[in-house]
């Protein structure tokens, strides 16, 4: 019993001594607990980040003027830009590239010179907003020339008038007002030639009528409703443009053919009808009518009449085009072409 006493006396004496002993230190963690900022003192990361600045791009009240720009791009760009816009100082963009000015939108034009880009300042303050428009169709017109514009007004009359309008406003549901700078403003010549090209809704496509130097003529051209870019003392001369005439529009290849279906096929007519509805009524109505001047009315029986005495005539109108009327030849088949004009026919009854 001595003996167990003592042992507890022991064991006692070592946990009293245990627990006046510091303990060890824990051994350091893989990432260390950030110390938090204290609610009445304010972070120099906090005031180091830079606000973001919003610059509101408004429109002009008038038409923006290539002319009104010319003066300011000499005061204020030419240093470093240079008279013919090719550019005289390091990184100054040449506005002469025209892969370049085709794939920018005069409303990117605005923000730079509004924000400033690299080492080139902001105009924000020193400019009007209409006046930084009027320097913005300025540049824009090292893209072009007076010869290609006039070019391009010469194919948009023979051509896009009937749907676009002489004004660019548009004369059919669903074609863009181009006199809308809000819109034209944020597209870029190429999305124009896209289009133009490739065909949008029941636009149809111009590849195989028109070249590429005149579609891109025509874009020019379909820009100058937002934006007048007459230069001072600049001689506009008229080049003939490569358009075929009435006279020569029609391929013996297609005067010669004559109608396979006959004009009372319902099959002919239903599918007609469908490639009618989505090509043709746009322009000539659903019932065949017509939807502006100038349009044939298709819905008499002397119109049927003069197209069963004709069939090979209409057909390469159909296929070739005439006037404001686009050709379809590379859009739809020689057959649904007839099955068009079977259901024309069709109109007349």
């Amino acid at each position: 019993m001595k003996i167990f006493g003592i042992s507890l006396l022991l064991l006692g004496l070592i946990l009293l001594i245990s627990a006046c002993v510091a303990p060890r230190s824990l051994p350091e963690g893989p990432t260390p607990i950030p110390t938090l900022i204290p609610a009445t003192d304010v972070s120099d990361s906090v005031l180091s980040v830079s606000r973001p600045t919003f610059i509101v791009q408004s429109y002009p009240a008038q038409l923006p003027s290539a002319s009104d720009g010319l003066q300011i791009y000499q005061q204020q760009c030419a240093s470093c830009h240079g008279e013919d816009g090719y550019g005289t100082v390091p990184g100054a963009r040449n506005f002469g590239d025209l892969d370049y000015m085709r794939g920018e939108t005069t409303a990117s034009f605005y923000a730079a010179i509004t924000e400033g880009r690299g080492t080139m300042p902001g105009f924000q303050d020193r400019i009007s907003s209409d006046a930084r428009w009027d320097v913005v169709f300025y540049v824009w017109r090292f893209s072009t020339d007076a010869e290609t514009i006039e070019l391009g007004r010469q194919i948009y009359e023979t051509n896009c008038v009937a749907c676009h309008g002489a004004d660019g406003t548009g004369e059919v549901l669903g074609a863009a007002d181009l006199t809308d700078l809000r819109f034209v403003a944020h597209q870029a010549p190429r999305d124009f030639y896209l289009i133009i090209t490739q065909g949008k809704g029941s636009m149809p496509a111009w590849q195989g009528r028109l070249s590429q130097d005149e579609r891109w003529a025509v874009i020019d051209y379909l820009l100058t409703f937002s934006y007048d870019p007459t230069l001072p003392e600049e001689v506009t001369a008229a080049p003939q443009p490569t358009i075929p005439s009435d006279e020569d529009v029609c391929s013996p290849t297609y005067l010669a053919q004559t109608n396979p279906y006959a004009w009372d096929d319902d099959s002919a007519i239903v599918a007609g009808k469908l490639i009618y509805d989505q090509a043709c009524a746009v322009c000539h109505g659903t019932d065949g009518v017509g939807t502006f001047p100038g349009t044939s009315d298709l819905s008499t029986a002397e119109s049927s009449n003069q197209l069963r005495a004709n069939s090979g005539q209409f057909l390469c109108i159909v296929a070739e085009g005439l006037n404001a009327m686009p050709g379809w030849k590379e859009t739809l088949s020689t057959d649904e072409m007839w099955q068009v004009l079977t259901y024309i026919d069709s109109l007349g009854d």
